[in-house]
């Protein structure tokens, strides 16, 4: 496993992924900033912005939209160029079975998602969080109780990231078309981000819902590539 996965850190571009990321980072802060501004101004626009949960929730808003591209476009080098087009015939090739190399790459997509993820949420909410602490909390619960809902929003989102992707991933590959992959994630995004501004709860229960749908769309994207053969 060791020696596949370095194998697909060699042969992947990553470096794109790892700069988009850093662009999704930096955007969360600019909009997070942007909303903390309003909300320790009086949130005249929208009360709700008076809220440091709601602030971070917009934040991790952006990181979900953000990281589910970046997530994809990273599954489009693992899972979809290698198994379509002129790569096809090379990937076959490979003397090792079919199933570990799939378990790599599942592995391998798996991990730079949640470390990279996980690392751009925390930067982005450590830093909110120290700049309304110099300016003036906006929070009014315990430290306890704010922290609490910031793991809670950081865990359903890595779930219902897993499930955004592996959903779009399926349609796309299914359809071998990288435009419906990525509309697909879009659309999801879109849904899932007005809920988040709506009702937390409410969209925790959504990507909840998505990431269990997302099981049977990685089942079946599975089935698909262990089946595959050349025309």
């Amino acid at each position: 496993m060791k020696t596949l996965l370095k194998l697909e850190l060699k042969k992947t571009r990553l470096w794109p992924c790892i700069f988009a990321g850093l662009a999704v980072v930096a955007a969360a802060l600019a909009l997070g900033g942007m909303f903390l501004a309003i909300g320790h101004t009086g949130g005249r626009s929208d009360p709700r912005l008076s809220s440091l949960v709601f602030v971070l929730q917009m934040a991790m808003v952006i990181l979900l939209v953000g990281f589910s591209l970046v997530a994809a476009a990273l599954c489009n080098l693992v899972f979809i160029e290698p198994y379509t087009g002129r790569n096809l015939a090379l990937t076959l090739s490979c003397p090792v079975s079919r199933g570990r190399i799939l378990l790599a790459k599942l592995v391998f997509v798996g991990l730079f998602t949640a470390l990279s993820y996980s690392a751009g949420a925390v930067i982005t909410l450590t830093v909110m969080l120290l700049v309304d602490r110099l300016v003036g909390s906006l929070g009014t619960g315990s430290p306890g109780g704010l922290l609490g809902q910031v793991l809670l929003m950081l865990a359903t989102s890595l779930t219902g990231l897993v499930g955004l992707v592996g959903i779009a991933l399926c349609l796309g590959f299914w359809k071998r078309s990288l435009p419906i992959m990525f509309g697909v994630l879009l659309l999801l995004d879109a849904v899932v981000g007005n809920l988040l501004s709506l009702s937390p709860l409410l969209s925790a229960l959504v990507l909840l819902i998505i990431f269990l749908a997302s099981l049977p769309a990685w089942w079946l994207l599975h089935r698909t590539l262990m089946k595959i053969e050349l025309p």
